[in-house]
C-alpha cells in the first residue's frame, strides 16, 4: 500500500515544486514578481519554447452573440491555482471522494498575442457540473454542485487536482487548462510567517475567531492570523463567500507588497518550507517561461462572474449569470473578427 508521506524529492522534483511554490505566490498575489524572484534564484530551468508551443493544435471555434462573430484565441495558456480546505500537509488519502474541498480558485490566462495576463477568481460555491469520479478513476456522470467539490472526489492529491481542472474546463466552455498548482490551507500560513507577517486593516469584525481581528483596526497578521482572515465566514459579514473573497483579494495585494520586500532567494527557500503542502503538474522549464510572460506581460484586473446566492438545503448555493460567463469566456478566450 502506498504511503503518501513516503517522499525523497529528487532535484527535478525540487526545480518542479519550486517553480511551483513561486506560481502558488503568484496566484497569492505577487504575479510575475515571484516567478521573477524564483527565476533569479537559478532554479534549474531547461530551455523551451515560447508561447503556447506546448499544447496540441486544435480547431479554433467560433461563436456569434449579438450579431457579432468572435473566434477562439490561438495562442492563448492557462493555469488553475486551487486553496484547499485541509490546515495539515497535502499527503493524500487512500479515498475516493475525500480530496478535500478547493476553497479558493483562480484561474491564470495570459494571451501570447494582445501580451497580457489576467485572472478569474472563481467563487467557490458556484453551482455547475462537476464530474464524479468513480473507485476506478473514470467519471461515469456528473452532478450539479458547488465546483468547490470538484476536488473532493479523487485522493487530495493529483486526481483530485485533475477533476477540478475538468471542472473549470467544463465551466469556461471546454477551454483547455494548462496546468495546475494546489496549496493546502495550512501552507498559507506557513508562506506568511516566512515574510514576517501581513499588514493590512481589518475590514470584517473577526474578533469572535481571534479577539485581535477587531474591525478597523491595522494589524500585522501572523500565519494563523492570516488564515482566519482568509478562511472563516462563518458568522462573518453576511455570511457568503463573495464577502470573504473581498478579504481574499485585500490580503492578496498586502501578502504582495510584503514579498516585494524580501530577497532573491525567498521563493526558493519558501518551498523548502512549503514543498509538502503543493501538488502541481508544472515542469520548471514552463514555470521559467512563465515567468518571463508575467514580467513582460500587462496585468489586467481580476474578474469575477456575477451571480445570485441562495441557501439550499442549508449551504449556500451560488448560481452563476449566464450573460455574465459568457462575457467572461469571450473576453478571456475569444476575439471579434
Amino acid at each position: 500500500m502506498k504511503d503518501y508521506r513516503d517522499r525523497r524529492v529528487s532535484r527535478r522534483d525540487f526545480c518542479r515544486a519550486a517553480g511551483a511554490a513561486a506560481l502558488a505566490l503568484a496566484a497569492l498575489g505577487c504575479g510575475g514578481y515571484a516567478l521573477q524572484r524564483w527565476d533569479q534564484a537559478d532554479a534549474a530551468a531547461p530551455a523551451g519554447g515560447t508561447g503556447s508551443d506546448h499544447r496540441t493544435p486544435v480547431y479554433l471555434e467560433e461563436m456569434t452573440v449579438e450579431d457579432r462573430t468572435y473566434r477562439q484565441k490561438k495562442n492563448v495558456e492557462s493555469y488553475l491555482f486551487l486553496g484547499i480546505d485541509v490546515m495539515g500537509k497535502a499527503v493524500g488519502t487512500q479515498s475516493y471522494v475525500a480530496g478535500g474541498q478547493a476553497d479558493a480558485q483562480i484561474l491564470l490566462v495570459l494571451d501570447h498575442d494582445a501580451r497580457t495576463w489576467q485572472m478569474l477568481q472563481i467563487n467557490r460555491d458556484s453551482m455547475v457540473e462537476v464530474p464524479v469520479l468513480s473507485m476506478m478513476g473514470t467519471v461515469p456522470y456528473t452532478i450539479r454542485q458547488q465546483i468547490a467539490l470538484a476536488h473532493a472526489y479523487g485522493n487530495g492529491r493529483e486526481q483530485s487536482c485533475e477533476n477540478n481542472v475538468r471542472a473549470v474546463s467544463m465551466l469556461l466552455g471546454d477551454q483547455p487548462i494548462d496546468g495546475y498548482v494546489s496549496l493546502t490551507m495550512g501552507g498559507v500560513g506557513v508562506l506568511v510567517d516566512m515574510v514576517g507577517g501581513v499588514t493590512l486593516t481589518v475590514t470584517s469584525d473577526l474578533s469572535a475567531v481571534d479577539p485581535t481581528l477587531v474591525e478597523g483596526q491595522t494589524l500585522t497578521l501572523n500565519g494563523e492570523q492570516a488564515l482566519e482572515y482568509v478562511h472563516t465566514r462563518q458568522n462573518v459579514d453576511d455570511q457568503t463567500n463573495l464577502a470573504r473573497m473581498e478579504r481574499q483579494r485585500q490580503f492578496l495585494r498586502a501578502f504582495e507588497e510584503k514579498a516585494r520586500q524580501m530577497d532573491p532567494s525567498f521563493v526558493v527557500e519558501a518551498y523548502e518550507e512549503a514543498a509538502d503542502y503543493i501538488i502541481t503538474d508544472i515542469p520548471s522549464g514552463r514555470a521559467a517561461q512563465i515567468a518571463g510572460r508575467l514580467q513582460q506581460y500587462a496585468q489586467l484586473p481580476v474578474l469575477t462572474i456575477d451571480g445570485e446566492n441562495t441557501v439550499e438545503d442549508g449551504y449556500w448555493a451560488y448560481y452563476l449569470d449566464e450573460d455574465s460567463l459568457q462575457k467572461t469566456i469571450l473576453q478571456l478566450f475569444y476575439q471579434e473578427i
